[in-house]
């Protein structure tokens, strides 16, 4: 099959199996918070608390998570890249320690739920209580440092014992458990003469059960960010 044919495989693909998402949900006029008054430790840590042990994390109180150790008995954060201590940065709205304990505290809620295999995307998020999130900057990113040198990618989900998979459609596929119960799936296709390179993320269809499409845009963003540090 040409990359022609391979690309018009992947849109037809992702189009005939969405379903249609809520752009944006109304609500009452509120005042929102900033995520530092928010996804605190102070604040997350009673769900956090009871993570070890459930949805597939073991029963180890310090939690391993794209890299980073997460004691669930005192809400510190280790960087294992650097050796450092991650600080709350109150000027950042997609903080490190904003992200882990955002998706750490809607993880430990969930019902536990194995994956299925079967793919989706960002367009078949259900329900009218998911934003419309696309991942554009994302996979942009994936492609401007991966699409040169894919092995480069591999190397870097083998870091969080990711590997490469079999998709169907692309050139390369890797698939990594960012959570036990969360594999994400990035699809690669490479330049040719008649189109540029390309990545697509690609969710298990169980994500939901977990995550909402906000805490998953900010897995998303913190994951890649991670890659790219591995490059």
């Amino acid at each position: 099959m040409g990359a022609l044919d391979m690309r018009k495989k992947a849109s037809t693909w992702e189009n005939t199996s969405s379903i249609s998402c809520i752009l944006k949900p109304v609500f009452p006029s509120i005042a929102m918070s900033h995520p530092d008054e928010l996804w605190t430790w102070e604040n997350c840590k009673d769900k956090i608390k009871t993570l070890p042990g459930k949805n597939g994390v073991s029963d180890n109180p310090v939690i391993s998570f794209l890299g980073f150790n997460l004691d669930t008995k005192t809400g510190k954060i280790l960087d294992t890249f650097s050796g450092e201590a991650v600080e709350s940065n109150a000027k950042s709205y997609r903080s490190i320690t904003h992200t882990i304990f955002y998706v750490l505290s809607a993880y430990s809620e969930a019902q536990d739920k194995l994956p299925t295999g079967k793919p989706i995307t960002s367009k078949q998020f259900r329900g009218n209580h998911f934003v419309c999130r696309g991942y554009t900057g994302e996979t942009i990113t994936l492609v401007n440092h991966f699409a040169s040198n894919p092995d480069k990618l591999v190397q870097a989900v083998e870091v969080f014992e990711g590997e490469k998979t079999d998709f169907q459609f692309g050139d390369l596929a890797v698939k990594v458990d960012v959570l036990p119960r969360v594999p994400i799936t990035i699809v690669m296709s490479l330049a040719d003469e008649e189109f540029p390179a390309e990545a697509r993320i690609y969710f298990d269809e169980t994500l939901e059960n977990y995550l909402d499409s906000e805490q998953t845009y900010f897995l998303i963003h913190l994951m890649v960010k991670r890659l790219i540090e591995l490059a």
